[in-house]
C-alpha cells in the first residue's frame, strides 16, 4: 500500500488533492490517510462524483447555486442558469443577469470556491499540501486561469500542478497493479459531439519503457442526444477498430453517457475480449496517484545536492507535452566526475525548470549533455561564454523550457564574494532539443 510522505495522515490532517475539470462537469479526490483515495460525493454515502459545471442567480437577490442545484433552482424558475463555466472563461465570453454582466472569470472562480468548500470536512485549506489539476488539454491560457482564480480564493500551497486527462489515465492504471498497463488498455469518454477511444501502447525497447496515449475520434451525429442503439454501435465500430485476434484488453468506460442497459452488443464483445470497468473518477483518481509519485520521488531526485543519478522507473508516459531527453551536465564533486540532473525526460515542458550553481576557470565553454529515451541517442550542447576571460568564478545555470522543443538557459557569473567582485555577465541561449 502507498504511504504518504511528509507527515501525511497525522495528527496534522494534510491532504492532497487531485481536481478533474471537464468541459461539462469536474470531479474531486483526495488522500489524506496512509495513501487511500477517496472522492468527494455531493450526496454523503452515495457515488455521486459528478458535479456540473453551472452556477445559477437567484432572481432579485445575491444568492448562487452551484452544480446540481444550479439545475434545480432554474428548473423551479428561482433563478437563472450559467452553463460552460470553465469553456466561457477560457473564451472570456461573460454573462448578463438581471442586467448585470458578470465576467467569465469571476464567475469560474466562484464554481471553484464552492468546489473546494466541498472539502471542508476533509481539512482546511492551509492543510492542502498540493493539488493537480487535470484537464482535457493543458493550454497556457488554462494554467493561468486557474491560478489567478487560485489567488482570489487565497488557496495557500504553492505546490500546483496540471496535466492532462490522457496522463491521468495513464497513472490510475499503472497504479492498478505491474500488469495492468500491459493488458491493452482502452479509455472511452465522450464530449459534446464525439466518442473519444485512449489507448496507451508501450515501447518495450527503450529504458525505461515509453508509453504513449494514442487517441482516435469517433463523430457521434447527435452529439450527447444520440440514440442508444446509435450510441451502441458506434462504440461496439470504435471498439473493434481497437482489437486485434487473441489479444486481452481492459476497458475503462468514464463519465455518465455509458448506460449498460444501452449497450448490450458493445459491452458483450468487449468482455468476451478483456474486462470492463466504468466510473466517473478515475481522472481524479489518477491526479491524486501522480502526486502521490511525485512526492514519493521528491525526496531523493537524482543526486540533486550530490550530483549522482537514481534508477530510473520501469516506464515513463511521454504525452505531447512531455520532454523526451534528459538534459545535465557533469560536473566535478569532491574529486570525482559526477552527472547533475537539470531536466529529466517525462516533465511537462511549462513545468520543467532547474539551477546549478559551479566555479569554472580556464576555458570558456559549458558543456550540456543531452540524452534522448526514445531511441534518439545521446548529444552535447556547448554553450560558449563570450567575453569570458578564463578567471576563476561562480557561476549559476538556470535550466527551463519555452516551449516542447525550446531549451532556455542562462548563465550569470555571481562572483566570489569578497574575493572576486562579479563583473556582472549574463549569457542567454536558446536551444532547439532533437
Amino acid at each position: 500500500m502507498l504511504k504518504l510522505p511528509g507527515g501525511f495522515g497525522g495528527s496534522g490532517k494534510r491532504y492532497i488533492v487531485g481536481f478533474d475539470i471537464g468541459d461539462a462537469s469536474c470531479g474531486i479526490s483526495y488522500s489524506s490517510d496512509h495513501g487511500e483515495i477517496r472522492t468527494v460525493s455531493l450526496v454523503a454515502g452515495s457515488e455521486e462524483y459528478v458535479i456540473p459545471m453551472a452556477l445559477s442567480k437567484r432572481h432579485g437577490a445575491g444568492q448562487w447555486f452551484f452544480g446540481k442545484e444550479a439545475f434545480t433552482s432554474s428548473d423551479a424558475g428561482e433563478s437563472v442558469l450559467v452553463e460552460d463555466i470553465y469553456r466561457k472563461a477560457l473564451d472570456g465570453e461573460d454573462t448578463q443577469i438581471d442586467g448585470l454582466v458578470y465576467s467569465a472569470d469571476s464567475l469560474f472562480t466562484l464554481y471553484l470556491k464552492r468546489a473546494f468548500g466541498l472539502l471542508q470536512n476533509v481539512g482546511s485549506s492551509d492543510r492542502m499540501e498540493a493539488v493537480m489539476f487535470t484537464l482535457p488539454e493543458v493550454t497556457t491560457d488554462a494554467m493561468d486561469l486557474i491560478r489567478e482564480s487560485l489567488k482570489s480564493l487565497h488557496i495557500k500551497t504553492d505546490k500546483v500542478f496540471f496535466m492532462t486527462h490522457s496522463e491521468s489515465f495513464y497513472h490510475y492504471v499503472s497504479h492498478q497493479g505491474e500488469d495492468k498497463i500491459y493488458s491493452n488498455p482502452m479509455l472511452f469518454t465522450v464530449d459534446e459531439r464525439k466518442l473519444c477511444m485512449t489507448s496507451l501502447p508501450v515501447n518495450k525497447n527503450t529504458r525505461p519503457q515509453v508509453v504513449h496515449a494514442d487517441t482516435t475520434y469517433f463523430e457521434l451525429p447527435q452529439g450527447r442526444g444520440t440514440l442508444p442503439d446509435e450510441f451502441d454501435a458506434i462504440l461496439f465500430k470504435a471498439v473493434q477498430s481497437g482489437c486485434s485476434f487473441g489479444r486481452d484488453y481492459s476497458y475503462y468506460l468514464v463519465g455518465e453517457d455509458f448506460d449498460s442497459e444501452g449497450l448490450p452488443n458493445s459491452l458483450k464483445y468487449m468482455c468476451s475480449k478483456g474486462k470492463v470497468f466504468g466510473g466517473t473518477n478515475l481522472f481524479s483518481k489518477g491526479a491524486v496517484y501522480a502526486l502521490l509519485d511525485k512526492n514519493l520521488l521528491s525526496e531523493g531526485r537524482p543526486g540533486k545536492e550530490k550530483g549522482a543519478s537514481s534508477e530510473h522507473p520501469a516506464h515513463i508516459f511521454l504525452g505531447d507535452d512531455k520532454l523526451s531527453s534528459n538534459i545535465g551536465m557533469r560536473l566535478l564533486s569532491q574529486g570525482s566526475d559526477v552527472y547533475y540532473a537539470l531536466l529529466d525526460a517525462g516533465t511537462c515542458w511549462y513545468e520543467a525548470e532547474s539551477s546549478v550553481e559551479f566555479y569554472i576557470s580556464g576555458g570558456n565553454e559549458v558543456t550540456l549533455s543531452v540524452s534522448s529515451i526514445t531511441g534518439g541517442g545521446n548529444s552535447d550542447v556547448i554553450i560558449t561564454l563570450e567575453g569570458y576571460e578564463g578567471e576563476l568564478t561562480r557561476m549559476k545555470l538556470s535550466a527551463s523550457m519555452s516551449g516542447i522543443r525550446t531549451l532556455s538557459i542562462v548563465i550569470e557569473d555571481m562572483g566570489l564574494g569578497a574575493f572576486t567582485h562579479t563583473k556582472a555577465n549574463t549569457w542567454e541561449e536558446e536551444i532547439t532539443l532533437p
